[in-house]
């Protein structure tokens, strides 16, 4: 509900006790302090007992405000509650505001001030009883002259309608207990609507800004960049410490507390001497309770004791003196009796209740009322009703909620399997999220909680599997894998898992188990006359989960699945499945690429493109953004089969298509325009138009610095990647000092990232201190170049020890690449160990799947063979360096596009191992034969392959000196390629200018052998 000063935005939902308690009713409305919803008076409790009241038209409820008020200025004495537990309440202000003078301050200079760019909400975090709510109050006080509003539980979406609608005036603050609780898509529809109103503000409060805060754009799509804007931003999670300031330590806090206290309750004023100190970090409410306890037992406690325990014992004392003025426990003192009064009030305290059915139902569950008469169970139900002011959620149950989660852990904890069955069996779904979230809360203070929990999730499987898609986010590791253990051997119906899939958001780092777990049983349990939509929308979802979570084989045949249904649908009426069928095989493009099937992926790639330009041709508007995507991916699917001149149009119609929406929508769209001109800087790379490729590289980094100014936490990740990429360009271009720069820059970025969030970064993190290694190698700095390069395989077996079909792949390179710096840093043994084992990781991988890492196979046996041949191991150079070349044969006739260039690489080395062998009339063949593959390379695209070309030219050159076979013609193949370095370097100096001296170099010597006409060997 919306509480305040605006009667015809707000609603009462009014709820009486039995008479037993009306006397008690009017101290209640007294000292509730406009608490929302109880607002009731003795005659209001006593004309509807055991009863919800139906909602009140505005205006009564005006009028009552208003007679209320009055009364409440008339009242000379303050009427006080039995209740001990309600003088800790943040609203009773029982002790004085003290502290946080900096934070107020700060909090108060956001709400005011009037610049555009300043962020709305600010969402103050810290431990149950730290005071944020109480902090939250005083800010509300401090502001005068604004219009503070408490958001009910389920009105975020209506309070979002009236924000937008311009119902709220200038200068209107809300405030939302519980922030990490409330329904994620309306929370963040509200946030929107206050981002863009003028001079609202609005305060979170919750206990953690952690997975739920991080992941709240997913729940509303529609402004997710805005959501995403403003979680992010630096200065909008305010922690709350447990130590209020430097002047107020927790003995102050204790003794300040207790002189408030014995006030409030007309007490003397007992001594603190001899009291123990209190850690600094003890949270104030801790300290208040100790003070209360304090001063009901006249002293300070001595020994070991949890003050919440204590708290609660006296107010066990409240409990039955009402429970014996409602006459439900007889005149004989049991002491049986105060354990089932704590029962009651603590399962009350874990369930709740939004009606008088349901206390009805939490009465039945207290195992000491097991089997008892329904008019004694009414009578609890009334008197349970009437215990506390009603609450936002609606049963009043004790508070504050740190004391609830206490009583609730400690009423189940004493609870045997029977009786906790009892308690949780036959929930509602509400009522089984707030059972998990008071447990999940319990968990930081209560030792035991874990195990209860287990007890919860184990009792009614279905109910609480759909609590934990609302509660899992909130409390990550606690509740998913937990439940997906227990739903692996549960009886599931088929339709409740499909209605429960289709509610876990979509991707969902958390719940992505718990989803996959789901649409698992449902592919399953689909019967044979299933309708086929059905099955191919589940398929669909089924592959989207399997890959989720890394299973890809699975993904693929899913996948598959519903792209057959969807065409056999397709095929019975195009308009209505085409749609679905472009969709599925754009995914199915992409879990062929995963698994490494290249050709059928640029298949699939293919018709996607081609079904959405139909689809595109007959409502643009509507799917140009889905075309635009399969354009992009299509592009990468060219590349990968080595079809670069096809990948390079592809990917400049993706940029174009992107550049067109972006000028229609610049903030929906300009991430994919960053993403697309990030592609085609590596395929203008890949043509060897490596100045076109360096002005796209550097325009795809300045997009993504405008995207993550605007939202760091949301593109940082972006941002990173395309430095590295710049990185890789620069180096490229021979601009090696800006190149170590920038991969300086993407390292520095990925530790950020990583730092925030290791699990999800770390690989990116190892890619690119991989690729920094690479660098430092071309600035000649050798010695950190190693250091980079062990650390990145380090990292990488780390992650390889974590999962090892994931990250086995990636290690292998890092093993390739350590291989080559060892080498450069003369530690050949090292380095020919290094090499040997990335051989091995390649040969278990293509043993696993040869069509996906034969090519990487290849590259490692061909740089093996280089180590073996520094080495000195001639000969095992010589097999290593032919099995190379004939494993890149193999894949140049199955894709002679994709591969020439590697096996002209590999018969070049090849040549080189033959003329250390001797075998020269095989080396000059085999140098030969590298120029001549290069040469057909360089007719096909000249800027990409001339470098190569006048490498093997000027490697035809070195092997006749090392063959002693210098002849006129290869003089005239060596000067050939020194005309093409010359030629390179000045247009690209500092890529080239060192290996064009280098040939000439060769050259002259080519000459002075066969002017001298004698031996050349070296």
């Amino acid at each position: 509900m919306l509480a305040g000063g605006w009667a015809r935005m707000r609603r009462y939902g009014l709820w009486s006790g039995a008479p037993a308690v009306v006397a008690g009713a009017a101290g209640w409305a007294a000292l509730a302090d406009n608490k929302q919803g109880w607002t009731v008076v003795a005659a209001a409790v006593a004309g509807a007992v055991g009863a919800f009241c139906p909602t009140v038209a505005d205006r009564v409820a005006a009028r009552r405000e208003r007679r209320l008020a009055a009364a409440a200025r008339k009242a000379d004495v303050v009427v006080k509650p039995v209740s001990v537990t309600w003088l800790l309440r943040p609203d009773q202000r029982v002790v004085p505001f003290f502290g946080r003078g900096w934070l107020l301050a700060e909090l108060q200079t956001w709400a005011t001030d009037q610049g555009v760019d300043v962020a709305a909400v600010r969402l103050l975090t810290g431990a149950g009883g730290v005071g944020k709510t109480r902090l939250a109050q005083e800010l509300e006080q401090r502001l005068a002259g604004w219009r503070c509003e408490w958001i009910s539980p389920h009105e975020e979406e209506q309070t979002a309608r009236l924000v937008a609608a311009g119902e709220f005036p200038l200068r209107s603050l809300l405030v939302i207990d519980y922030a990490e609780a409330r329904d994620r898509a309306g929370l963040a529809q509200l946030l929107c609507a206050v981002q863009t109103a003028d001079r609202v503000r609005i305060v979170l409060l919750a206990r953690t800004a952690g997975l739920w805060w991080e992941t709240l754009s997913m729940a509303f799509s529609q402004q997710a960049a805005l959501v995403d804007s403003l979680t992010s931003a630096n200065d909008v999670v305010v922690h709350v410490a447990a130590r209020v300031d430097d002047v107020h330590d927790p003995a102050t806090i204790v003794a300040e507390a207790v002189t408030a206290f014995a006030s409030r309750l007309g007490r003397p004023v007992p001594e603190l001497a001899g009291a123990p100190g209190w850690p600094a970090d003890t949270p104030v409410l801790r300290l208040h309770a100790d003070a209360l306890v304090t001063v009901l037992e006249g002293a300070h406690r001595q020994g070991r004791y949890d003050v919440l325990v204590e708290v609660l014992k006296h107010e066990s004392r409240y409990w039955m003196h009402t429970a014996r003025r409602s006459r439900l426990l007889g005149e004989v003192d049991d002491p049986a009796n105060a354990v089932l009064l704590e029962q009651v009030a603590g399962i009350a305290a874990l369930l709740g209740a939004e009606s008088a059915a349901e206390v009805e139902q939490v009465v039945r569950r207290v195992p000491l009322l097991a089997g008892a008469e329904d008019d004694r169970l009414a009578r609890f139900g009334s008197w349970l009703a009437g215990l506390y002011p009603r609450g936002e959620a609606g049963l009043g149950v004790v508070q504050p909620d740190l004391l609830a989660e206490t009583l609730a852990a400690r009423v189940i904890d004493r609870c045997g399997p029977v009786d906790r069955a009892r308690v949780f069996a036959d929930l509602t779904v509400a009522q089984a999220v707030r059972a998990l979230t008071v447990l999940g809360r319990a968990r930081i203070h209560y030792a035991g909680a874990d195990a209860l929990i287990d007890a919860a999730l184990g009792v009614d499987v279905a109910c609480m599997a759909e609590a934990v898609v609302h509660v899992g986010v909130q409390f990550p590791g606690v509740f998913t894998s937990r439940m997906v253990d227990r739903l692996a051997s549960a009886e599931v119906d088929h339709r409740w898992a499909c209605e429960v899939a289709g509610r876990v958001p979509y991707p969902s780092l958390e719940l992505r188990w718990l989803a996959l777990e789901l649409t698992s049983r449902i592919v399953a349990g689909f019967p044979a006359d299933a309708p086929k939509t059905d099955r191919a929308h589940w398929a669909t979802w089924h592959a989207l989960r399997l890959a989720e979570v890394g299973r890809r084989a699975e993904a693929l045949t899913a996948i598959q699945e519903a792209v057959d249904l969807r065409r056999e649908l397709t095929a019975l009426n195009r308009d209505a499945y085409l749609p679905d069928l472009a969709m599925s095989v754009n995914n199915l493009a992409a879990d062929l690429a995963e698994a490494g099937r290249r050709a059928e992926a640029l298949t699939a790639s293919q018709e996607a493109v081609d079904l959405r330009r139909e689809l595109t041709a007959l409502n643009r508007d509507a799917y140009l953004p889905d075309l635009a995507m399969s354009v992009n991916n299509h592009a990468v699917q060219l590349a990968d089969a080595g079809r670069r001149a096809e990948a390079l149009t592809a990917i400049q119609e993706a940029v174009d298509l992107y550049r067109e929406l972006t000028a229609l929508n610049r903030d929906a769209y300009l991430p994919n325009l960053a993403t697309s001109v990030n592609n085609h800087a590596l395929r203008l790379a890949d043509a060897g138009r490596r100045a076109e490729a360096l002005t796209a590289s550097q325009e795809a980094v300045d997009l993504r610095r405008e995207l993550t100014a605007l939202n760091r936490d949301a593109y940082l990740p972006d941002l990173a990647m395309s430095v590295n990429n710049h990185a890789l360009r620069l180096a490229e271009a021979g601009r090696r000092a800006e190149a170590l720069t920038a991969s300086q820059e993407a390292v520095d970025l990925r530790r950020e990232l990583t730092a925030l969030n290791r699990d999800a970064y770390l690989p990116d993190l190892a890619m690119s201190v991989n690729n920094h290694a690479l660098r430092l190698a071309d600035a000649g700095r050798r010695a950190e170049a190693l250091t980079a390069s062990q650390e990145a395989v380090d990292l990488y077996r780390k992650l390889t020890a974590l999962n090892r079909d994931a990250y086995l792949p990636n290690l292998a390179t890092s093993v390739n690449n350590h291989a080559l710096r060892l080498a450069d840093a003369g530690r050949r043994a090292e380095a020919l160990t290094a090499s040997q084992e990335a051989v091995d990781l390649r040969r278990e991988l293509t043993a696993l799947n040869r069509d996906a890492y034969l090519p990487d196979l290849a590259m490692s046996v061909n740089n093996h063979a280089l180590r073996l041949a520094e080495a000195g191991r001639r000969a095992e150079a010589l097999t290593a360096i032919q099995e190379a070349v004939d494993l890149y044969r193999k894949l140049t006739a199955l894709n002679r596009d994709a591969y020439l260039p590697n096996l002209a690489t590999s018969v070049n080395n090849h040549a080189l191992r033959l003329a250390d062998a001797g075998r020269r009339a095989e080396a000059l063949t085999a140098s030969q034969e590298a120029v001549d593959l290069r040469r057909e390379l360089t007719a096909l695209n000249r800027d990409v392959y001339l470098p190569n070309l006048a490498a093997s030219l000027w490697n035809v050159g070195f092997v006749a000196l090392e063959v002693d076979s210098v002849t006129s013609e290869v003089i005239a193949l060596t000067a050939e390629g020194v005309g093409y370095f010359e030629t390179l370097a000045a247009a690209e100096p500092e890529a080239f200018a060192e290996r064009h001296q280098a040939a000439v170099e060769t050259l002259t010597r080519l000459q002075h052998a066969l002017d001298a006409n004698e031996p050349t060997n070296t």
